[in-house]
């Protein structure tokens, strides 16, 4: 037992260390930045790529890891200029969608490049052992804490006693005092990515090391569980992404040795939530002015209660236009969108059914992102838990359409509600990466619970049934259910949002200490929102269930929360038209790129990226 225990203790400082790196990486973008910069998993994968290439070129591991990490950080440095300073003046959300694109096409161009299988990385002390106790330690397990102890001392020091390291800490603190005392602050945010960018390419080498192996989705994983770390020692903490790094390698490690292998990441992300509800600050965040990020960094806010609030005055440095369609437009739209089945193929038909599903989905987002303001990267966790109780209740239960319908909509309704609730309390970035954890806990109960929910095997074989004795086995009969649904749910979010409760979320959005000092019940209308969102989700989970005709967790992760958001962003927050326009052409954009293959993913991301650049109010303007 206690073999066990001091076995997983020490994989659990090594493990710890790496998401230590990554974490810092988040925490000098953020505290310089103000921005959570989610191509950090991005840069991992490349830095590990990089010297993987070296390596293959025949140069020694050590000389290629160095000349990875400098490749890297000259990648990051260049994000920085090329992608992200361009939208400095833009609403808070688009340079952080920016990063998300920026994955997206990282990740692309890594397949495109070196292939999308797994490539061997060598590790040249994984055969040297030395025994602590009944525990080992492998030669790579040395290196990597060894490494990353120096690393992060050295980073310390760096901040702490150099003149860049102190102007960095200057700006972070107040970037207007130290370009008045002539600290040139673009260069400061341009050097935290590169920072940045070093600090993943090295812990992308190491965990290439540790598992001997690189693949172009390493990624998305440990650019997740740094960005754990971080927030749980405190976003704008240096200390505290150490220390979050490794409380999260030893609990993760525990739980995997004494749960369970399938509760690794389930007990990192309760654990997060549980930090969230009672430290949101993280657990070394302060408002000393000592943390990196000062007093608003320390903390994890920013000068709003809300991270898209800022997209209320985007319109006033653009064109002042918003697209107010009538709600008999729309209504008369989908109506025109019914007679598809007699003029497309089945393949159109199954397209344009996929794209009515995604734009209930953009609607329901809308809701809570858009007008209530609760930025939610988890939503895809609602998706699924709609699709996942219409599979085992009409599978395994036999229950009829209606009663599938019902249940999906109050129970996601019921469980979006509940979900919600650690982050009414929270606000600024901490919202966003709250509902993040509950996204994250979601999939991977998807994932882990076998007996319910099959596990990776997913449901097969979901019977579409009859609908008021009418049955919907056709495929333009699921189409023209699809349609009906997003109709329902339109006038829905209509009627609401041109109602005193919509105008109340839009207050709360603007600003909720002022809403709640105007006699606004804040807490009961984000529920409200939170619920209604919920419900329009579970009717799309259902729908798409049905539609495929099987449900698996690879359809509810994190990429496709992303997609969501984008959709509610591009499509203007709180414009629930425009939210429907977004959702059917970014719905269907991967298949009009199909002709493009291989590069349609990074077309994807460069649409995005432009969007954000040259529209970043939304397609349809901010309501």
């Amino acid at each position: 037992m206690i073999e066990l225990f001091l076995s997983q203790l020490l994989n659990g400082l090594v493990i710890g260390s790496v998401y230590a790196l990554i974490a810092l990486g988040f925490s000098l973008v953020f505290g310089v930045a103000n921005l959570i910069n989610f191509a950090q998993g991005a840069l991992l994968m490349l830095g590990a790529f990089f010297a993987f290439t070296l390596i293959q070129w025949g140069l020694p591991i050590v000389v290629a890891g160095l000349l990875s990490v400098l490749a890297t950080a000259a990648v990051g440095m260049l994000v920085e200029r090329l992608a992200l300073r361009p939208l400095r003046n833009a609403p808070a959300i688009a340079p952080l969608l920016s990063t998300l694109a920026i994955a997206v096409i990282a990740d692309a161009g890594a397949e495109l490049i070196w292939s999308a299988e797994s490539q061997p990385f060598p590790s040249p002390l994984q055969s040297f052992v030395v025994f602590v106790g009944g525990a080992f330690l492998t030669g790579v397990d040395i290196a990597t804490f060894i490494v990353s102890l120096a690393v992060m001392g050295g980073l310390m020091i760096f901040l702490s006693r150099s003149w860049t390291g102190r102007a960095l800490r200057a700006t972070a603190q107040d970037p207007e005092a130290a370009a008045q005392m002539g600290i040139d602050v673009a260069l400061m945010r341009q050097i935290a990515f590169g920072l940045a960018g070093a600090l993943g390419a090295l812990a992308g080498i190491l965990v290439a090391m540790y598992y001997q192996s690189v693949f172009p989705q390493m990624g998305v994983p440990f650019g997740i569980k740094g960005f754990a770390a971080a927030l749980l020692g405190g976003l704008a903490s240096i200390p505290g992404a150490v220390l979050g790094g490794f409380l999260l390698g030893i609990f993760e490690n525990l739980a995997s040795g004494y749960v369970g292998e399938g509760s690794r990441d389930l007990i990192a992300y309760s654990l997060l939530i549980l930090v969230l509800m009672v430290r949101p600050q993280g657990l070394l965040g302060t408002g000393k002015l000592e943390a990196l990020g000062g007093v608003g960094g320390a903390s994890g806010a920013i000068p709003t209660t809300s991270i898209i609030a800022s997209l209320g005055g985007a319109t006033a440095r653009t064109r002042n236009w918003v697209l107010r369609p009538k709600l008999w437009m729309m209504l008369a739209a989908i109506a025109l969108a019914a007679v598809l089945p007699w003029l497309g193929s089945a393949y159109i038909v199954q397209v344009a059914a996929g794209c009515a599903v995604f734009a209930m989905l953009a609607l329901s987002l809308t809701l809570l992102s858009g007008s209530a303001g609760i930025i939610s990267i988890g939503h895809a966790a609602l998706f699924g838990f709609g699709a996942y109780l219409c599979a085992i209740l009409g599978r395994n239960h036999g229950w009829p359409v209606e009663g599938i319908l019902a249940a999906a909509a109050f129970g996601t309704a019921l469980m979006a509600a509940v979900a919600t609730l650690p982050a009414i309390r929270l606000t600024g970035h901490a919202v966003a990466l709250a509902t993040l954890a509950v996204g994250q806990v979601g999939y991977l109960l998807f994932l882990n619970w076998i007996e319910l929910t099959r596990g990776p095997m997913g449901i097969a074989g979901i019977s579409r049934g009859t609908l008021l004795g009418i049955p919907m086995q056709p495929l333009d009969r699921q189409y023209w259910l699809a349609l009906l649904l997003l109709a329902v749910c339109y006038v829905i979010a209509h009627r609401l949002l041109e109602s005193p409760i919509g105008r109340s979320w839009r207050a709360i959005r603007e600003d909720r200490p002022a809403a709640h000092a105007a006699g606004v019940p804040v807490r009961r209308y984000l529920v409200l929102a939170a619920a209604t969102s919920g419900l329009i989700a579970g009717l799309a989970g259902a729908q798409f269930a049905w539609l495929q005709a099987f449900v698996s967790p690879d359809s509810f992760v994190l990429e496709t929360s992303i997609v969501l958001i984008s959709m509610v962003v591009l499509g203007g927050m709180g414009n629930i038209a425009g939210a429907v326009i977004a959702g059917v052409l970014l719905a269907i954009l991967p298949e009009a790129l199909r002709a493009f293959d291989d590069w349609r993913m990074i077309v994807y991301g460069l649409i995005l990226l432009a969007l954000l650049r040259f529209r970043p109010q939304g397609l349809g303007g901010v309501r």
